[in-house]
């Protein structure tokens, strides 16, 4: 907690092994009534437990910690901070607030507007931040700042879900949609299951089971966008024994028909020549297409209980992860045991875009193919294999082909001819 040169100050904010401990971990920012956002925790102790713990006191108090965030600067910009004990920020590297020292909760603001940024430019806001005394840890920020949200400057990926439901993760699937690598990620409990989750984007499944299930076997029953990238709109898509909506209007009620928001959605509702899932062959093929911020475009297949769904997307800032995996281009990493390490995949009712709680949140025993018939097992191969061919006219990826059996042998032979 004292320093008496550059060199001993330098290791609050670098690894110094024997000296600290690094480590990362998520601050939840709510929107405020200034259009803004806000991160308020009058006990702020991240720390609690780790490195060498609390040593004899209720908290660990002694701790550093820094938040850099990448932003389009805009008139009426602020950045405010209320806390003990030292903060530090820096606007494109100049220093903008200083709050040093032992202190007790002290505010300090910034008027963006004074520091002669260009409008529409992206700027840098690093905050610097130490806990020194053991007695408190007052901790707020608020912010009213464009976040620079845009994704990384790297290619374009495609996941898919279909099926039970089954996913090709972004890292597998090339942008048309096509499996090229070995990485399937089932789930087949019930419930509402995060599909991708950033720190702008939100895309959630509701899977649940369908009369023609066999077992207790899910289906992607609806998909609910949202989230910063949405501007707090929220697009919902069901089967179609269900509607879509915008928050909670009903919207593409006609077929064909079209919906557009200004800067954030263009939809489209019309007949697709060819099905997500190439095992389908019930026509016609009810399809949404969908552009949205942050160029992410998703296509949907409507049918009769259940959804197939492309998403294709480019890496976001902050990383992502969910059902389609994390979006590293390393497939190897996102098997169901691997993000579930990383991640809740249920979604809380807290974050939940549905406007109503799934009721049904059943966990489901996977079936091996080998519990399957044989008479049928042997069909539903050959089918597979003769219908799931991709673009090239190459032959899809053994599991995906094994996902393809899966769906004829236990989610019904309607289901899989839906």
């Amino acid at each position: 907690t004292c320093f008496n040169s550059s060199a001993s100050f330098a290791q609050w904010y670098n690894d110094a092994p024997g000296v600290n401990v690094h480590d990362n971990f998520t601050m939840e920012f709510l929107p405020n009534e200034v259009g803004g956002l806000t991160y308020d925790n009058p006990a702020f102790f991240p720390f609690d437990g780790k490195a060498w713990g609390n040593e004899t006191f209720e908290h660990n108090y002694w701790f550093t910690m820094e938040m850099h965030v990448d932003f389009i600067y805009e008139p009426g910009s602020t950045f405010a901070f209320k806390g003990d004990d030292d903060v530090w920020v820096f606007v494109n590297g100049s220093l903008v607030m200083d709050l040093g020292g032992v202190h007790t909760p002290l505010d300090g603001a910034v008027s963006l507007d004074d520091l002669n940024l260009i409008a529409g430019e992206k700027a840098t806001l690093d905050f610097f931040f130490a806990e020194r005394q053991p007695v408190l840890s007052t901790f707020k920020i608020d912010m009213r700042l464009k976040l620079d949200d845009a994704p990384l400057p790297m290619p374009e990926r495609t996941c898919m879900i279909w099926g039970d439901p089954h996913v090709n993760v972004f890292d597998s699937v090339d942008p048309d949609g096509d499996a090229i690598g070995a990485s399937v990620v089932n789930i087949y409990g019930h419930g509402d299951y995060w599909i991708v989750r950033s720190r702008a984007i939100s895309i959630q499944g509701r899977y649940n089971a369908t009369q023609w299930s066999i077992d207790g076997q899910s289906a992607t029953r609806a998909i609910a966008i949202g989230g910063r990238f949405m501007r707090g709109h929220t697009l919902i898509i069901e089967a179609m024994d269900g509607q879509m909506t915008w928050d909670g209007d009903a919207i593409l009620q006609d077929f064909p028909s079209s919906f557009a928001a200004e800067g954030l959605i263009s939809a489209s509702y019309h007949e697709l020549e060819e099905p997500i899932d190439k095992a389908e062959t019930h026509r016609p093929i009810y399809g949404v297409k969908l552009d949205l911020p942050h160029s992410v475009r998703v296509t949907v297949n409507r049918w009769a209980k259940h959804l197939d769904v492309l998403i294709s997307m480019r890496p976001q800032r902050g990383g992502q992860d969910g059902h389609c995996g994390n979006l590293n281009f390393n497939a190897t990493d996102d098997t169901l045991e691997s993000i579930s390490a990383r991640m809740n995949l249920r979604v809380s009712a807290q974050d939940s875009l549905f406007p109503v709680d799934s009721l049904d949140t059943a966990e489901v025993t996977e079936k091996s193919i080998a519990d399957c018939a044989p008479e049928i097992r042997e069909q539903a191969q050959a089918h597979c294999e003769q219908m799931q061919v991709n673009g090239d006219g190459e032959a899809a990826s053994e599991p995906f082909i094994k996902a393809c059996v899966y769906d004829a042998c236990f989610g019904g032979e309607d289901f899989a001819a839906q």
